[in-house]
């Protein structure tokens, strides 16, 4: 069971509690109803499970658990942590657009035909991901890099 004292985020009883006599209380495993709401104490539900990605809050004013959506500040920094992620796995893969650059200049063909298909759609496949913020942040299918 867990407890909220004026209205804080709910926790387990602590070891000590502080009677309103001023008389101090040690053992939670002792501890009876009336000493728990002498100390203040208000017994609170368990967390309620939450489906990812809505947010668990406590609302310490009304002493009840509320369960929302992700707010526009949460979306942005998500979407920031995919484009970031996006940007890192380009940059891993561009020593392959370095060598097709290279090779489509000293061979004098185009860098479409010297960079493996494989690379081509996999870059763009990123590119596309992370300039797609229509697509749910928390379900991204990132795609396979090649081999």
């Amino acid at each position: 069971m867990i407890y909220s004292k004026n209205g804080s985020y709910p926790t387990k009883i602590p070891n000590r509690i502080i009677l309103s006599n001023g008389m101090t209380r040690t053992d939670s495993t002792t501890f009876t109803e009336q000493e728990i709401s002498d100390a203040e104490y208000i017994k609170v539900d368990n967390s309620p499970a939450v489906d990812y990605p809505n947010k668990l809050e406590w609302d310490g004013e009304n002493l009840q658990w509320i369960i929302r959506e992700p707010n526009e500040e949460e979306i942005a920094y998500q979407w920031n942590n995919i484009r970031e992620r996006c940007e890192q796995l380009l940059s891993e893969t561009d020593y392959k657009v370095t060598k097709a650059i290279e090779l489509a200049y000293i061979n004098g063909t185009t860098v479409d035909q010297e960079l493996e298909p494989n690379y081509v759609t996999y870059r763009q496949e990123l590119r596309d991901l992370c300039n797609n913020v229509n697509n749910d942040p928390w379900n991204v299918v990132w795609p396979t890099k090649p081999i």
